[in-house]
């Protein structure tokens, strides 16, 4: 199962972003399940405190959404936490999710964060990103730019193919070292988790 959640703020384009495949299953977020639900994708399930949408798309949101969960708006975990935890139960092999990255810094980092936790892969129209463990992994892509950055201490780095290539290397936490590579190529390493993001200007 995939599960793709699409969610606040909308920094990207449906028509770009999305691929329908089998065996997804899709939840919309607060203004995300609006904007879902508008380009004609079922949703299974729309939650949040939906303080971002009107009285009439909330009304929308639920004649429209398989299932609706409404949140306080004061809470400890944020609408996208909320969703990626509901995305969890059901043991996905992949989870997408559509937008995160905008204007605020902190939602931004904290949705960086969650790619921690699985197979979790965080899109916009211009960037996308995810969560490396130790391993050797080809890296294919249309990006301008790929960038690691090592979210536990990473043992052994080699960055081969890419315009700037590295090998062993020990890629700490608070080394900026590898960002805005170009080129797509292998990347292996022997301990630690690596953060991957592709961009555009």
């Amino acid at each position: 199962m995939i599960v793709k959640i699409f969610v606040n703020p909308l920094s990207y384009s449906i028509d770009k972003v999305y691929q329908k495949e089998e065996n997804e299953l899709c939840i919309g977020v607060d203004k995300g399940a609006y904007y879902a639900l508008q380009k004609g994708i079922n949703l299974e399930l729309a939650l949040g405190d939906f303080d971002s949408v009107s009285q009439r798309e909330l009304a929308y949101i639920k004649k429209h959404a398989k299932k609706t969960q409404t949140h306080a708006i004061r809470k400890d975990k944020t609408d996208s936490d909320l969703a990626i935890s509901e995305a969890l139960k059901l043991h996905p092999d992949r989870i997408e999710v559509y937008g995160g990255i905008g204007k605020r810094l902190d939602h931004t980092y904290g949705n960086l964060m969650f790619l921690k936790r699985g197979n979790i892969i965080l899109r916009t129209d211009d960037q996308k990103a995810f969560v490396l463990e130790a391993g050797s992994y080809g890296i294919t892509h249309d990006y301008d730019y790929i960038s690691f950055f090592a979210i536990e201490p990473i043992k052994k780095l080699t960055l081969r193919g890419f315009s700037f290539e590295i090998k062993d290397y020990d890629l700490a936490v608070d080394d900026p070292l590898c960002i805005s590579n170009q080129g797509e190529g292998v990347v292996s390493f022997e301990k630690g988790r690596l953060l991957v993001i592709q961009a555009n200007d």
